[in-house]
């Protein structure tokens, strides 16, 4: 009888269940991986070297602040021990493994055993995230901890322990530290926060959030000190910030506010228009802001004169900008569109398969157990706010994030229609 109820147990263990992906990954690292370091790879590369010896940026003029430290600091001891690339790059199969895991058992607090698996296969299978697998880049790292951020906040509206809100605070600070973009979020989470707690009657419904997000600041601190002794700039999380908004603002027909490289080739993912006529179009829409900016010799002042170039653009054509984050939300969900660049067809076929999935699995859902006692009742919808939370963090600013917060939005859309039988 014990053998039964172990295999049992063990075939409904998410660990095990996703093991095959483990697997799979790896196999897709290794017979894509390019043998040698390249683009964004080279620098997360030496920006570990650097921590190894003792500093993160060169100082001015020199100073170099692309990205936050959180994945260089993951790489440190792969670096130090001078292990090859595709070794490193295989850590990515393991951090997508255990997002995938940590999808279900956050879905499994809230949903049956079927729903959770079918809604983590989706994601285990999603191209835009195996296409970057065999990358060094933080993609996959960032997908961990997003999926145990949603996890951890599950756990801790569900249960009130404060060690799960403890533990929710530490990833959300060192996902800042990973995608600086999210430090924008917490700051301006925290004051929207701050500003119900004085003003709303539900005061108490503010503590948790509030708790997390201290305490996931509360991490980023000796970075934002280092920046500020760096640059003398108070909350500088980075200096790529310009660059980004200012092709997010651009004010041309044909261009959707994808980013670009100061030379202008238009030598970006996905499959390229190599013609030198929009090469051509790129330099003329863009060659002189471009020399203006790089007029500066100071990476913090190019950064500034970047975001200049930008607020003009977003002041003078506000509803292109508009247009733009339209697109870059489009790309969030669906990788297009892309400026200057083929359109496959198949991106299509991926819309309607993938909503018509969306919507079907929608409506299959089936959480009435939930609603059999007030108790069940009553932790599906904590649960329902915390991840509305979660949400409402990672959707301040879409446009610049990533597909990260695709994941946490469909929960929340998927459990919004349950929330609101569940209160009835």
């Amino acid at each position: 009888m014990k053998n039964p109820l172990i295999l049992k147990k063990l075939i409904r263990n998410p660990f095990f269940i996703f093991l095959p992906f483990l697997f799979y990954y790896s196999y897709l690292i290794v017979k894509s991986k390019w043998p040698s370091l390249y683009g964004d790879e080279v620098r997360y590369y030496n920006f570990a070297i650097n921590l190894i010896h003792g500093f993160y940026s060169p100082p001015a003029p020199h100073i170099s602040l692309w990205n936050g430290p959180g994945f260089p600091i993951i790489l440190m001891p792969f670096v130090a021990l001078t292990i090859y690339p595709l070794y490193i790059t295989l850590m990515n199969a393991l951090y997508f493994y255990l997002a995938v895991v940590f999808l279900f058992k956050a879905l499994r607090l809230i949903a049956d055993y079927k729903t959770a698996l079918i809604l983590s296969l989706l994601l285990a299978v999603y191209p835009n995230a195996l296409s970057m697998l065999p990358i060094l880049y933080t993609e996959a790292f960032t997908n961990l901890l997003v999926s145990a951020l949603v996890y951890t906040v599950a756990l801790y509206y569900n249960k009130g322990n404060k060690k799960y809100g403890i533990i929710a605070g530490l990833i959300l600070g060192y996902l800042v530290l990973t995608k600086i973009i999210f430090g924008y979020v917490v700051v301006i989470c925290l004051g929207i926060f701050f500003i119900n707690l004085l003003f709303k009657k539900n005061k108490a419904y503010y503590f948790k959030p509030i708790r997390i997000l201290l305490i996931a600041f509360a991490v980023t601190v000796p970075y934002l000190a280092y920046t500020w002794q760096l640059t003398g700039k108070l909350f500088y999380w980075g200096n790529s910030g310009g660059m980004s908004l200012y092709w997010m603002s651009t004010p041309y027909p044909h261009e959707y506010g994808d980013w670009k490289v100061p030379y202008l080739t238009n030598k970006q993912y996905p499959t390229l228009f190599k013609s030198a006529e929009v090469v051509t179009i790129l330099k003329k829409n863009h060659q002189k802001d471009i020399a203006d900016v790089l007029k500066h010799k100071d990476n913090i002042e190019q950064d500034e004169a970047y975001k200049q170039l930008a607020i003009q653009n977003i002041k003078n054509h506000p509803l292109k900008f508009m247009g733009n984050c339209i697109d870059n939300f489009s790309r969030m969900l669906f990788n297009f569109p892309y400026s200057y660049s083929f359109q496959d067809d198949s991106i299509l076929r991926g819309i309607i398969i993938g909503y018509t999935m969306g919507v079907g699995i929608g409506h299959w859902v089936n959480l009435a157990q939930l609603a059999q006692n007030n108790l069940c009742c009553k932790v599906f919808i904590i649960t329902y706010r915390g991840l509305s939370f979660i949400e409402r963090c990672i959707k301040c600013l879409p446009a610049a994030i990533g597909h990260y917060s695709a994941r946490v939005t469909f929960l929340v859309r998927l459990f919004n229609c349950k929330y609101q039988k569940a209160k009835l």
